[in-house]
């Protein structure tokens, strides 16, 4: 059974053609919850013969700074390593807080997609997955039009670089 998303079916379909159209490389999720989004790029990690990198607690949001985040410790709780790899089972999942869960094996990454809610977790993205991207790869943040934790991470990381997708998502391309 196909997880469901709690992104827009048209934005998990933008990712799915932002990741057809990424130069080689692994795929990459931070931020997997229930693993609908996941299982989208499952999907193309299969047709391309692509790696597809899952990193979560699988147990909900580890930390949250009161300044900045909107979600609290705990949310996104209801979910399960064993529930996300019976759904996506050729997926290497990557459990834990990122990034304590990134090994030397990743990379390089053409597609990374940022969906931890978190200014810190958004943030230790932006700089541990950075210098693995290849280049025409593209980093897609679900959240920063909508969580000022996640906007204020990626910009102070990426300023000027970031773009906005045709859906309305943000994404740095690397050079």
């Amino acid at each position: 059974m196909t997880p469901a998303s709690i992104i827009s079916p048209d934005l998990v379909n933008e990712l799915v053609e932002t990741a057809r159209a990424a130069p080689p490389g692994d795929l990459v999720e931070v931020g997997v919850y229930q693993g609908g989004s996941a299982a989208a790029l499952g999907g193309v990690a299969r047709e391309q013969g692509r790696r597809l990198f899952l990193f979560d607690t699988f147990s909900g949001i580890p930390h949250a700074d009161p300044e900045r985040d909107h979600h609290k410790v705990g949310d996104f709780a209801d979910t399960s390593l064993d529930s996300v790899r019976a759904a996506i089972p050729d997926a290497i999942c990557m459990p834990g807080v990122f990034p304590d869960t990134l090994t030397p094996d990743v990379g390089p990454i053409a597609l990374a997609h940022v969906d931890c809610d978190q200014y810190a977790s958004v943030r230790a993205c932006c700089i541990a997955l950075g210098p693995l991207m290849v280049p025409g790869g593209v980093m897609v943040f679900d959240d920063y039009d909508a969580l000022q934790g996640a906007r204020v991470a990626v910009d102070e990381v990426f300023g000027g670089r970031v773009q906005m997708s045709a859906k309305g998502k943000a994404r740095v391309v690397f050079p």
